[in-house]
């Protein structure tokens, strides 16, 4: 064997292990682990609730919508993180209280078994009118503002729609070091 095929195959190992990890990582990257992520405020129900909501709020078009960018795990860190635990209580209430009046008014126990329609109706009957009482005689339009605010807020600062939408730049302004004085 002479040098220049010795060097040739031992560059080509090389480049075949950093093309092998780089790949691999980069396909890792492109995938959801929703099987390994578990909320940290949030239940499970919950989850799929806010999901759906957000949906309706940010619907996938020819941008991403609320799901595809989990809009939900930023939610969920942002409030495990940053609400304090009254607050949060108070916002684990009221959601519960707001899916059971509308498993209630449409006759259902899970709410999967909800299409989108009835959802979005709810929801826009109590963002539309602040004096709309629903069946158990409360209001829940603060609730509902509240996702459409979570919402646009999350989808707001997703990397998706800073680098995309708004122009984000890292390091903002620029930089020239030769400058007559």
């Amino acid at each position: 064997m002479n040098r220049r095929e010795a060097i040739k195959n031992i560059s080509i190992s090389f480049g075949s292990i950093t093309l092998s990890t780089g790949v691999l990582s980069m396909i890792q990257s492109c995938q959801t682990d929703n099987i390994d992520w578990s909320p940290d405020y949030f239940k499970k129900n919950q989850i799929n609730f806010i999901d759906r909501i957000f949906e309706i709020i940010i619907p996938e078009t020819d941008t991403p919508g609320a799901i595809s960018l989990n809009l939900s795990r930023f939610v969920d860190a942002y409030i495990s993180r940053n609400v304090p635990k009254e607050n949060q209580n108070e916002l684990n209430a009221g959601i519960n209280e707001f899916i059971d009046v509308i498993l209630k008014n449409e006759n259902k126990r899970r709410i999967n078994e909800i299409d989108s329609v009835s959802l979005e109706k709810h929801l826009s009957n109590h963002l539309d009118s602040e004096s709309y009482i629903d069946s158990d005689g409360n209001n829940y339009s603060q609730l509902c503002g509240l996702f459409r605010e979570m919402s646009v807020r999350a989808y707001k600062l997703s990397e998706y729609v800073m680098t995309n939408k708004l122009g984000y730049v890292p390091i903002p302004g620029y930089y020239d070091g030769n400058v007559d004085v």
